[in-house]
């Protein structure tokens, strides 16, 4: 099974409300992880084992939110869309930077 027919699969078995709010709190983990971060890094005792343990949260934390976020497109049928939507922004933001 390819990752875009398992995030098709689990997707339809739970259905948008579900999944929806589980994307919500996926990504309110990954918010708490990346502030972690921050702390452990500016942190005037910390070690880099810490540090490293804050960063490893981070990355399973993405992995969550972006699982969410596959699935959150497949159930509104959107990906033509968001990837519309993700050029078009990307575009806007390298002509602001090329006016700075």
């Amino acid at each position: 099974m390819t990752r875009e027919e398992k995030i098709a699969a689990i997707a339809q078995f739970y259905g948008y409300e579900p999944q929806s709010r589980q994307c919500i709190e996926e990504m309110a983990e990954l918010t708490q992880a990346i502030n972690k971060l921050w702390r452990k890094r500016n942190a005037l005792y910390t070690t880099a084992e810490d540090v490293r343990k804050e960063r490893e949260n981070v990355i399973e934390e993405l992995a969550d939110v972006q699982i969410m976020i596959w699935q959150m497109i497949q159930l509104l049928d959107a990906e033509n869309e968001v990837d519309d939507s993700i050029t078009a922004k990307l575009d806007r933001q390298i002509a602001r930077i090329e006016h700075e």
